[in-house]
């Protein structure tokens, strides 16, 4: 007889079990991390988020030295800022890129959204896990974004001179970075792992369609002349430095607060209140 605890997954979020098999979890997905994978070694959970921030932590840093000493990674920039500048849209064509541009990344438009994806995960899952992790990935590209946004104060394409601590803060883009935090992570806490429903196929086809989201918001902000080029890639890493720190949070084994909803009185049903 199994000793796993078959009770719903809406009423607790346990710690994983040594004494489970391969292939179970606790969330009645078989696509979930297998319970007891993370005792038994067969699995570690921080180990992708550990490589996967590390790794952008330290292409990151190496970009932002680059910018510092004008290495040859900034080369294209001038040139390319010259070239966009002069044949920038206008009218219609330009609010309809500039438009894109905005849903893809402005923080006034993915704020709301992720949050409310987040919020609906939690509610369905009766967890906070998601939101927990929105937050902390949030809360990376906020930090460490104006950390290095306010040390660098790069300039703006448009002001017409690319200097270092003048009256700007294109370094890295932060426009570019909650693109690549918001649509992705949407993407896992839907149908990840960990996610409301976890499903590899729709993983694979939305994740996609999440990149290329992320990757047409980017280069907008650079065509358009918002952006240097490597301000772009900068925020590339800077949202997936994020996405390591959400992706840690989502697979930390731990109990996580049950949300716990009031159950519907039945028709015709009395509180205790209600009696004699």
């Amino acid at each position: 007889m199994s000793d796993v605890d078959r009770s719903p997954p809406e009423h607790r979020d346990p710690l994983p079990s040594a004494a489970d098999g391969p292939g179970q979890d606790t969330t009645g997905s078989r696509n979930a991390a297998p319970v007891g994978w993370w005792i038994s070694g067969a699995g570690r959970w921080w180990l992708l988020p550990l490589i996967s921030g590390l790794a952008t932590a330290a292409l990151l840093a190496f970009l932002t030295w680059q910018v510092v000493v004008r290495g040859p990674l900034i080369a294209w920039d001038w040139p390319l800022h010259v070239y966009v500048d002069a044949r920038q849209p206008s009218g219609f064509p330009r609010e309809v890129l500039n438009g894109i541009a905005s849903l893809g990344g402005q923080r006034l438009y993915t704020l709301p959204i992720v949050v409310s994806v987040g919020a609906w995960v939690a509610w369905k899952q009766r967890n906070i896990r998601p939101l927990i992790a929105i937050g902390a990935g949030l809360a990376t590209v906020f930090f460490i974004g104006y950390w290095i946004k306010f040390s660098l104060a790069r300039t703006a394409p448009h002001t017409g001179v690319d200097i270092l601590h003048g009256e700007g803060q294109a370094f890295p883009s932060g426009h570019t970075a909650n693109a690549t935090l918001t649509w992705i992570l949407i993407v896992v806490v839907l149908f990840g792992a960990q996610g409301w429903k976890p499903d590899q196929r729709r993983l694979r086809f939305w994740g996609t369609v999440a990149l290329t989201v992320v990757f047409v918001s980017g280069m907008l902000m650079t065509l358009l002349d918002y952006h240097w080029f490597s301000d772009i890639p900068g925020g590339w890493l800077l949202g997936g430095l994020a996405l390591a720190v959400s992706l840690a949070v989502l697979r930390l084994p731990v109990r996580w607060p049950v949300l716990r909803w009031p159950e519907r009185s039945s028709p015709g049903h009395q509180g205790d209140g209600d009696r004699g």
